[in-house]
């Protein structure tokens, strides 16, 4: 059971959502208005993404599932940017129809805030990453 999880259909086949979220590097395209920078250390598993936000705060995360274009996972080795700590979350993808059923849900432990604050604050991020993949498209 996450603590947060977000149900969203997007309209992009289900290949091309995954290749979007393994895209590791891509996610100052998802986020222009809050990442300054992404610098990707490695491929595949284990790859790692240092995100500079606009606002002078870091996160570093690393890909830790990716597999037959409809599971993703990822943890935060590092955050001076965001309310909680040990955060992982699993993206996993359906096909439906010519469009794609994504669940984005996410564990962690409140570090600065409350789960009542954190909740929406993820629900909002996940909802606008998932709604961007349809504009680079």
């Amino acid at each position: 059971m996450y603590k947060v999880l977000v149900e969203k259909t997007v309209d992009l086949p289900r290949k091309k959502v995954f290749d979007i979220l393994v895209d590791f590097g891509g996610l100052e395209k998802l986020l222009p208005d809050l990442i300054a920078t992404v610098d990707v250390t490695g491929s595949g598993i284990g790859a790692s993404r240092d995100i500079k936000m606009k606002d002078g705060g870091r996160v570093v995360e690393r890909l830790d599932v990716a597999h037959n274009d409809n599971i993703f996972g990822y943890s935060i080795t590092y955050n001076d940017a965001l309310p909680f700590k040990n955060y992982c979350a699993v993206v996993t993808l359906e096909d439906a129809g010519k469009k794609t059923l994504a669940r984005w849900g996410s564990n962690w432990e409140a570090d600065g805030a409350t789960d009542a604050e954190i909740v929406p604050l993820l629900e909002g991020l996940y909802g606008t990453l998932l709604d961007g993949m349809a504009k680079l498209a």
